[in-house]
């Protein structure tokens, strides 16, 4: 059987024998919405848990929008966002009164062209935005400490600002359990030390432990990251919250507005049913993508759904991650991680010196070791992967021609779509017995 899928902006078709194709995991979506406006103008006039969001403005509050960045193009801001700043002015607040806080989070600043492509023209030409720069001390001010003990440094706008107002997308996260929501204050706008202090929450507080077993897609409740994240940004008692929940081929399918919690778990709940698959059987090998660009623009971007995959892959299976990496491993700290090698110097280096890369590094090198083999179909230079265990290829046919080496009777479970893909067992079969194994060397 035949196939073809996004990589980068391009394409690559591979084949799967047909006795071996276990089937293509996906979700089959609720339609999208026919009429975003309008939808965003129901939600705002009858929000969850609060009143409108007219009758929450006075005229002449100063009004903080905190808006995704550029790494978040797949939000479409500037379909959104002009309905918005509408709604504001239907609430008394003129234009001058807008700003626009681009979250960037720990992400390079985005330039003007990519301003104008994440907000348009006309966004730009009406409201004061600022681009948040998590390392530079005079955007911030220091709050003390969460109850976990993060220092709490965040952007000085939302001190200055009488109204705040969260925008975002929910998906599964890797770590905090889901996006939107608290993250658009923590990373969003936090200054670096903030951010590294509650990122390094999702190590096991055991030295060796790996990764705590709260810190996990889908999980909420208990969850270290996420709990402080909402601690913290609950010294800033956000007025209102707009998420917006759209595929990975770019639909809206959902707008969630109202209470910055009550509507962020509503979401949550949402993205957990909308996009829960049954699996009668977990596969030998899986093959998973989050569906090309532009959401395979980075390493760390590619292995977002690593999770979701692994929970399709039987023990001792082989996963095969795709994602082109146009822009490739990300900052040049990337690298540094990748030359220490194994799980466990990362891991020793991260409880030294926690930094993002590092911990998008060492997940990676954890579930290389997990798995029989993890192979990355992308554009990056294969030396540098295959320093933490990783199998570089740069086609899907030929990662599926080596898997295939490895069992030649392995059954392959395709997930296109994986980050927005979340398997559960229904009605499971009882477990095979391992297909013939043919030893192959690195």
């Amino acid at each position: 059987m035949k196939f073809k899928w996004g990589f980068g902006r391009e394409e690559q078709e591979f084949e799967v024998p047909d006795h071996l194709w276990l089937g293509t995991l996906e979700v089959s979506p609720p339609p999208p919405l026919e009429n975003l406006e309008l939808e965003i103008g129901e939600a705002l006039s009858n929000p969850l848990a609060s009143p409108p969001l007219s009758e929450l403005l006075v005229p002449g509050d100063r009004v903080l929008v905190i808006a995704p960045d550029h790494h978040r193009l797949w939000l479409q801001v500037h379909k959104w966002m002009p309905k918005i700043i509408s709604e504001l002015n239907r609430g008394g607040i003129a234009d001058k009164d807008i700003t626009i806080l681009i979250a960037t989070g720990t992400h390079h600043k985005p330039d003007y062209s990519q301003l104008r492509k994440l907000l348009g023209e006309v966004v730009l030409k009406r409201v004061k935005v600022v681009v948040h720069d998590p390392h530079d001390r005079a955007q911030l001010m220091y709050l003390g400490k969460s109850q976990a003990g993060t220092p709490i440094w965040l952007n000085r706008q939302v001190f200055i600002a009488d109204k705040i107002i969260l925008t975002g997308g929910i998906v599964s996260h890797a770590f905090a359990g889901y996006g939107g929501g608290r993250k658009s204050i923590v990373p969003g706008i936090a200054g670096m030390k903030t951010i590294l202090a509650n990122h390094r929450l999702a190590l096991s507080k055991v030295p060796g432990g790996g990764i705590d077993e709260r810190a996990q897609p889908g999980v909420i409740s208990g969850n270290p990251v996420s709990e402080d994240m909402l601690d913290i940004a609950s010294r800033v008692n956000p007025t209102f919250l707009v998420n917006f929940v759209v595929s990975e081929s770019g639909e809206f399918l959902k707008v969630f507005a109202g209470h910055w919690i009550s509507a962020h778990l509503e979401g949550c709940d949402y993205v957990s049913r909308t996009f829960k698959v049954p699996l009668e059987e977990k596969a030998d090998i899986v093959l998973a993508s989050r569906g090309g660009y532009p959401m395979d623009l980075t390493f760390y971007q590619a292995f977002q759904s690593n999770a979701n995959a692994q929970a399709a892959l039987r023990e001792n299976g082989i996963l095969i991650m795709v994602g082109k990496c146009s822009e490739g491993l990300g900052p040049y700290e990337f690298h540094r991680w990748f030359d220490l090698g194994s799980p466990e110097t990362i891991e020793k280096k991260l409880r030294e010196n926690f930094t993002v890369p590092g911990f998008v590094v060492y997940r990676a090198a954890l579930l290389a070791e997990k798995v029989r083999r993890l192979m990355l179909v992308s554009g990056l230079e294969g030396d540098v992967v295959k320093r933490i265990g990783i199998v570089p290829h740069s086609t899907i046919g030929s990662a599926l021609k080596e898997a295939r080496s490895i069992l030649p009777q392995g059954r392959i479970l395709l997930m296109p779509h994986a980050s927005q893909t979340i398997p559960y067992l229904e009605n499971p079969k009882p477990p095979r017995a391992s297909p013939q194994r043919k030893t192959t060397h690195l």
